[in-house]
């Protein structure tokens, strides 16, 4: 009998502990966010001029577009930013969890995304483009000249689910990070890479020796652009999201830092 009362006493302890427990989902709300004083933003620090890392004064330092807009949203909302870096895959779980507060990341809307979080306006719009090895661009003429071929593209992305769709006969070659895409595309173990057109060109600048972009290409896709993500039913902190959305891009700021960043990306490669 004595043991019997240890086991639910033992249990009752348990399961208050569970209950005093906030789930994922309430911790990162904006009342608690500025409780916290700190926005926690989750990216995938290789998509420059998005995201990417520099070092300053010894320390890496997350860097670029989706870095200067979360800066804003935190300013927006009275809080220190904090940028988590980590693979593009991991991002929706990650926010989900509520191991971050928001994605900005160069994500793109897609119906199996929005069942598992919500997307914010579009703050970004975007294309696709293919990049192939220096001297063989003249084998490509149309999207039907990359069937059957061995094609790059970054785990989770937009651009892994586009391709299943427009080229079934394609080999999808997936990876974590767009540098590792590239390398794998220099020493000829992918054929082409598929990526976002202004993140491919920054590494196109970078390896014009070796590989070039098919400018003249489209791929044909239904996304709007970028935009930012939330945990789902986060709505105070999506509102203030959107906000600062909304106040960049009617005021020009938007612009102003792509071109900011982009330069500066450019700048940094040829250092």
């Amino acid at each position: 009998m004595k043991k019997i009362m240890k086991v639910l006493l033992s249990v009752v302890v348990v399961l208050g502990l569970f209950a005093s427990v906030k789930p994922a989902e309430a911790q990162n709300t904006l009342a608690d966010i500025q409780e916290a004083g700190e926005l926690v933003v989750g990216t995938s620090a290789d998509f420059p001029p998005f995201e990417w890392v520099v070092l300053d004064g010894g320390e890496a330092q997350v860097v670029g577009i989706d870095a200067d807009l979360a800066q804003l949203i935190a300013d927006e909302i009275g809080v220190e930013l904090v940028i988590e870096d980590t693979s593009f895959d991991g991002l929706i779980p990650s926010v989900s969890s509520g191991r971050v507060d928001m994605v900005l990341a160069g994500m793109t809307y897609s119906e199996e995304r929005a069942e598992q979080v919500d997307f914010s306006e579009v703050y970004y719009e975007t294309n696709s483009k293919f990049v192939v090895p220096v001297g063989e661009e003249g084998n490509f003429e149309s999207i039907e000249d990359f069937a059957n071929l061995k094609i790059g593209v970054q785990k989770g992305t937009i651009q892994e689910s586009l391709l299943n769709d427009v080229l079934p006969d394609a080999e999808l070659v997936s990876m974590n990070k767009n540098g590792d895409l590239i390398e794998a595309l220099k020493s000829k173990r992918v054929d082409a890479v598929l990526m976002d057109g202004i993140v491919v060109g920054e590494f196109v600048n970078l390896n014009s020796d070796a590989i070039v972009l098919l400018d003249d290409i489209q791929v044909e896709e239904e996304n709007e652009g970028f935009a930012a993500v939330t945990a789902k039913g986060n709505t105070e902190l999506m509102e203030a999201i959107n906000k600062v959305i909304a106040d960049v891009t009617e005021s020009g700021q938007m612009e102003e830092i792509v071109t900011k960043n982009t330069e500066l990306n450019a700048e940094q490669t040829e250092e």
